[in-house]
């Protein structure tokens, strides 16, 4: 379901959402995605690859920056939860609100994981496509 798409401002958060420039990059961007970076798009020019090339480096730099922000907030709520963690098991909370702090880390780190990972497997199957494509543009220039 896409709620936000309609409202101006709107930045799609997927890389399966449509590019907002819709042009030759764009359409192989997202034939590249569609295989979830696993074969590059069809017979490409070598103009084609090289615009292909440059499209995946600037995504691929939103997404390695992206998987950062990721890994920090994972970290933060790690760390948070393993200073809680003891306090918890010897029973000195004297608090109900901080043993259900505690217990409320413990269940979003189990799922962030999971969402960080994503953004794992997406960078890297990303970078593996960059480096198809240049070696598919080395291969050209070769000839």
């Amino acid at each position: 379901m896409k709620l936000f798409h309609g409202m101006p401002g709107y930045i799609a958060n997927s890389i399966f959402d449509e590019p907002a420039g819709s042009g030759r990059a764009a359409e192989l961007y997202l034939a590249l995605a569609r295989s979830r970076f696993a074969s590059l798009p069809g017979e490409l020019s070598t103009a084609d690859l090289r615009m292909l090339e440059r499209y995946l480096f600037a995504r691929l730099e939103l997404e390695r920056e992206e998987r950062r922000m990721h890994f920090g907030a994972l970290a933060l709520l790690s760390l948070l939860f393993f200073v809680l963690l003891p306090h918890l098991i010897s029973g000195e909370f004297q608090s109900v609100a901080l043993d259900l702090l505690a217990l409320l880390l413990l269940t979003l780190i189990v799922p962030y994981i999971f969402v960080y990972f994503g953004y794992e497997n997406r960078v890297r199957a990303m970078g593996a496509a960059r480096l198809r494509a240049l070696e598919k543009l080395l291969a050209a220039a070769g000839d």
